[in-house]
């Protein structure tokens, strides 16, 4: 038997991402929305790298919970 408590569980984040194709004129665009934990707020995102680097902000400074 060990003695040593087991260590907390890290904190985590769930995000639903959901990304699409849709015609701009005659042009097929890339579009992403993401819901924020809880329903509390969508951010959508026309490129690749803007929700990346959203993200990537999340990664490095999470919004308080």
């Amino acid at each position: 038997m060990n003695d040593f408590p087991h260590p907390p569980l890290p904190e985590h984040t769930v995000y639903l991402l959901r990304i699409w194709h849709e015609l701009d004129g005659s042009k097929v665009v890339w579009r992403a929305s993401v819901l924020l934990p809880y329903g509390t707020q969508r951010r959508y995102f026309a490129t690749p790298d803007a929700l990346l680097e959203f993200l990537n902000a999340q990664v490095r400074d999470p919004e308080p919970e």
